[in-house]
């Protein structure tokens, strides 16, 4: 096939070319994956007894895990690991839907993965914040007998720790504009890494269909893996059975868990499938009990679009408060832009340490959304945006899972470890 701008498109040759390009970051990655693979090869030796299900994508993935995980429980426990928790740490592990108990992450940390770090790692060795919640997954599925689980990649794809799994199967959701200044500023580029998980002989299932099509499968075909792609008769199957204001992109999600597990299952009632799938993730177009607000973890121009269209389908022609904060280099201009003709008054708070200055945000969004303000502080700042409710009003909370911790947790113990991550090693000195 051709690239877009010309020439073949070899995606081997070109994850190889940038892993030469990049040689030292490239290896640092490799080694992530090499400590990892060795640790899951000492606590299981003749391989880990659930079957691993791993996924990866701009948009959904945590949406695509927690249908599996409802859907697969027809066959017995199931898990999942996932990410951002919102709140608490622990909702990034799941058991048969419950979050995992507090008791027993940490004995798994203090009493196994730990003394593993001590006695089998080098000196000036870690397995590193991702990897040690790989592994604490792994524990928790074998000690509940899980059947199925489900990995989710936190970014990217063939650099994730997750490479280091030997996984039943593999899942993309979709390739967006996430992330360009570590996946690649080019739309192949970043389907290259989503896609590049792929593994030989090991089915790869996709719901883009996009210009990036053709960059995912071609890139899977060359790694050896089996491609099955979304189709529109998929998702005209799921849309007979929702209602008519069902957002696409949750259509798209639901059809791609339904045809990852009918793979499996062929002979199981995707009707059946369907209605197993009733819970959606928490911070996922989600109101608060008894309230009018309404939080999204949407952080990405891709997921503030599918928010947009989410909102315009549930609420017609309503004009909303939105708080907003945003994290990393993110550009609020391109991230916000669909929710512009949709508010009618916006507030701007911090995200915690990964976030931007809301200041700097206003100054770029001066002048494209009304009734603009800036409070330092995401407690006053909910506190100001209730205030200016009126009966009729949502307020919608978006753009950084660190900003909806600091402004909505309930725990003050917890919201104050979250946004003082890695303090320790900026005070080392």
């Amino acid at each position: 096939m051709k690239a877009s701008k010309g020439g073949n498109f070899e995606p081997e040759y070109f994850a190889f070319l940038d892993d030469i390009y990049h040689c030292h970051w490239s290896l640092q990655k490799s080694r992530k994956i090499h400590r990892l693979k060795k640790a899951v090869k000492y606590f299981w030796p003749n391989g880990h007894p659930t079957r691993l299900l791993c996924i990866t994508g701009t948009n959904g993935k945590g949406s695509v895990a927690y249908y599996l995980e409802q859907g697969l429980m027809q066959w017995g426990s199931t898990g999942s690991w996932t990410g951002p928790h919102v709140f608490d740490y622990a909702e990034r592990f799941h058991i048969c839907g419950q979050i995992a108990d507090h008791g027993e992450i940490v004995q798994i940390y203090r009493e196994e993965i730990e003394p593993y770090q001590l006695t089998q790692m080098q000196e000036n060795e870690s397995l590193g914040f991702a990897s040690i919640g790989v592994l604490i997954a792994l524990k928790l599925f074998e000690r509940h007998s899980v059947q199925w689980g489900i990995m989710e990649v936190g970014a990217g794809g063939r650099h994730t720790p997750l490479m280091a799994l030997d996984a039943v199967g593999t899942i993309l959701t979709n390739i967006g504009m996430d992330h360009p200044l570590t996946l690649g500023s080019e739309l192949w580029q970043r389907a290259v890494e989503k896609a590049g998980m792929a593994k030989p002989g090991i089915p790869f299932f996709s719901a883009e269909t996009g210009e990036a099509r053709a960059f995912v499968e071609k890139t899977v075909l060359e790694r050896g893996a089996t491609y099955f792609g979304l189709t529109e008769n998929d998702c005209d199957h799921i849309r007979q059975s929702l209602k008519e204001d069902t957002p696409l992109f949750r259509i798209k999600n639901l059809a791609l868990a339904v045809k990852v597990i009918l793979h499996y299952y062929p002979n199981t009632d995707g009707r059946s499938l369907l209605d197993s799938m009733k819970s959606h993730l928490p911070g996922r177009f989600s109101r608060l009990q008894n309230s009018q607000i309404l939080i999204d973890v949407a952080h990405n121009q891709n997921k503030i679009d599918a928010l947009a269209e989410h909102l315009k389908l549930t609420y017609p022609g309503k004009k909303f408060i939105f708080l907003i904060g945003l994290t990393r280099k993110r550009n609020p201009e391109h991230v916000f832009a669909s929710l512009f003709s949709l508010g009618k008054r916006f507030f701007l708070t911090s995200a915690s340490y990964a976030g931007q200055p809301p200041g700097e945000i206003a100054e770029k969004l001066k002048g494209k959304v009304p009734g603009l303000e800036v409070i330092e502080d995401p407690r006053e700042a909910i506190q100001k945006a209730r205030e200016s409710l009126s009966k009729e009003d949502i307020l919608v909370l978006t753009g950084s899972a660190y900003m909806l911790d600091q402004a909505l947790n309930p725990s003050r113990y917890l919201a104050h470890l979250n946004a003082s991550y890695g303090w320790r090693g900026k005070n080392s000195n």
